[in-house]
């Protein structure tokens, strides 16, 4: 009986130590994944201050981690060195970035066309309701010094559509303006205080600047400055992919769920998104009325973009902020929209 009894001891403490190897493993499968997500402090931000605000990636098992960038090349260089996993930002720097070899593509779609160019002061009367190449030079001529438009650096998305529209459309001779690149932040204070004489501006600083200075006029809306402008994206590291498909497909469906949300309640959204954005110092009703302002237009789905996102970069490398051309529909990864699409 002794025997048995140590027989049967050791048999149970081999159980014991057999459960507690795997209990671990048990635990770390319950896990929260985590998930770094850079972020442009933008209205086309919204549907991860949704899923993040609302509690939907905590529902999914994911447990995210927010950064703030103040443009799309910086954010792009923090997420080509692992630093973050995801980034809601332009297009354009997600391109740039894989002519240079960096492993990262588009999952999903946030807004179009949101980028417009807002004037102020002597400049805005100077060129009117439909600015051209001689209103331009004429307020060169009569200043005595080029007119400065604030934008973001190099390689962003404001920076390549307001080329774009300058060069392109209105056909201004470059010797007759001055760009300015800048943070988001820097370029609606810059504006409001008479620094700059237009900018390159998103909602929610669309809103607030016409709410602070009634004569901050809009000078070309997104669709004017580049037809279709293709313009924040959700992209992500393909490690992170790989590594987490079921949290990025989670997170993608989260995002569709934001989007049919903003454009169901924009009033119920701005109460979450101001938490984030406005940071408790604007009003709801403001970020509120950037919803229904011209240039919030939420579109989740990625395919659609595409046609324009070619053109942007064979624009891109036109002007020299492309080092070269990649077939974009490599830059996209549709698997986890069309999973969440038929889901």
């Amino acid at each position: 009986m002794p025997s048995l009894t140590r027989r049967a001891a050791i048999a149970a403490m081999a159980a014991f130590a057999s459960l507690s190897t795997l209990a671990p493993g048990a635990v770390r499968a319950a896990d929260p994944v985590k998930l770094e997500i850079g972020y442009i402090p933008i209205l086309a931000a919204a549907p991860l201050f949704l899923i993040d605000g609302q509690g939907w990636a905590k529902d999914a098992g994911i447990a995210l981690k927010l950064t703030r960038f103040e443009s799309g090349p910086h954010a792009i260089q923090a997420l080509a060195a692992g630093q973050i996993d995801l980034l809601y930002a332009g297009v354009a720097p997600v391109l740039v970035a894989r002519t240079k070899g960096v492993d990262v593509s588009v999952i999903a779609n946030s807004a179009v066309e949101e980028m417009v160019v807002a004037a102020r002061g002597p400049f805005a009367k100077s060129v009117g309701a439909t600015p051209t190449a001689e209103s331009f030079k004429k307020f060169a001529a009569d200043t005595g010094r080029k007119a400065k438009i604030g934008t973001q650096p190099p390689g962003s998305v404001p920076d390549t559509v307001l080329k774009h529209w300058l060069f392109k459309v209105v056909k201004v001779d470059p010797a007759d303006v001055e760009l300015v690149p800048m943070g988001i932040e820097k370029t609606q204070q810059a504006l409001l205080a008479g620094a700059l004489d237009a900018a390159t501006i998103r909602e929610p600083t669309v809103t607030v600047t016409q709410q602070m200075d009634r004569n901050v006029v809009l000078l070309a809306t997104g669709a004017q400055m580049f037809p279709d402008q293709p313009g924040t994206v959700v992209s992500a590291r393909g490690e992170v992919l790989k590594k987490n498909p079921e949290a990025i497909g989670a997170l993608v469906k989260a995002h569709l769920r934001a989007v049919d949300q903003i454009a169901k309640d924009p009033a119920g959204s701005a109460k979450v998104v101001n938490e984030y954005l406005g940071k408790g110092l604007l009003e709801p009703a403001t970020l509120e009325a950037a919803f229904r302002g011209p240039g919030s237009k939420f579109v989740a789905d990625p395919h659609g973009v595409v046609p324009a996102v070619e053109k942007m970069m064979n624009y891109a490398k036109e002007i020299g902020s492309a080092e070269g051309v990649i077939p974009v529909a490599e830059a996209f990864d549709f698997r986890f929209y069309d999973a969440a699409v038929a889901k």
